[in-house]
């Protein structure tokens, strides 16, 4: 086996890694293809070990916010000979000195891993699901009187915004951004402005909110005072019949750990847990 630097030129044998794990492991097909196109570029720093000519194990070292962060796969064929441990000793001696604070972010989070994080006195700082429903058969759903919903449109965005700050401004970690921010974070070129949803009462009064991209559910929330009204799960699924009329076949969701009611809320509606998303400092 041959520890080296890798490039860009390798690119395809980091991707063809990345989902042989995925495969093994669970987790989105499709975030792979962005989370190496993200953190496989020039300004990175990554290391592998190759085992004739087929790459074992990848990992690399960037700066977010001028704080290291690492990620890292290890072959699912060769795990268990101590390969993980090294990568992961590698990356964290390339990120010693580059800034305050070391974090190592996984997408498809395993036993083995935390344990071997764990040992390196690395804590556990956020993880949340990542849950799948197949769009193929759906329950009956319909917009109750008395309440209006309204897409995505440049003078809707503002409904979007207040419903958003309001459900989620008691949520643990809330960032407290700007309208401009929040929206930048949304919005993207997946982002399904007719697939996503406010509503309110006809008096005007706001109900919740749901944002939704290609395949995916972004974000759902109901203001306190109209929780376990039924708000969140008629939204979900006026949501998700969009979604599918749109074309789409499967629906992806990622739930925080420390939200039970969410998670109990998607279970409900058939989503299934394929993965855990984690973070570690």
């Amino acid at each position: 086996m041959t520890w080296s630097a890798l490039s860009p030129e390798h690119l395809t044998q980091i991707a063809d890694l990345a989902g042989r794990c995925t495969a093994r492991d669970g987790g989105e097909q499709e975030a792979w293809g962005d989370l190496l196109g993200r953190r496989h570029g020039l300004d990175m720093i990554s290391v592998g070990v190759f085992g004739e000519d087929r790459l074992l194990a990848a990992g690399c070292v960037r700066l977010v916010r001028q704080d290291p962060v690492i990620t890292g796969w290890v072959d699912p064929e060769h795990r268990g000979r101590g390969l993980g441990a090294e990568l992961l000793d590698r990356l964290l001696e390339l990120a010693r000195g580059r800034g305050e604070r070391v974090s190592v972010e996984m997408e498809s989070l395993t036993p083995d891993a935390d344990a071997l994080f764990a040992s390196r006195g690395l804590r556990q700082s956020f993880a949340e699901d990542v849950m799948r429903l197949d769009l193929h058969a759906l329950p009956a759903t319909a917009i109750p009187a008395g309440i209006t919903v309204q897409p995505w449109a440049e003078d809707t965005r503002h409904l979007f915004f207040q419903a958003y700050q309001r459900s989620f401004a008691d949520r643990p970690g809330f960032p407290g951004w700007s309208q401009q921010q929040w929206i930048d974070w949304t919005v993207d070129d997946d982002f399904r402005p007719h697939c996503s949803l406010v509503a309110r009462r006809h008096d005007g009064d706001l109900l919740g909110f749901v944002t939704c991209a290609q395949g995916f559910l972004i974000q759902i929330g109901t203001l306190p005072a109209r929780r376990g009204q039924g708000i969140g799960r008629m939204l979900a699924l006026a949501a998700l019949e969009r979604l599918r009329a749109a074309g789409d076949t499967h629906v992806l969701l990622d739930i925080n750990v420390n939200n039970p009611a969410s998670a109990a809320l998607f279970s409900g509606l058939g989503f299934t847990p394929i993965a855990r998303r984690a973070r570690y400092e």
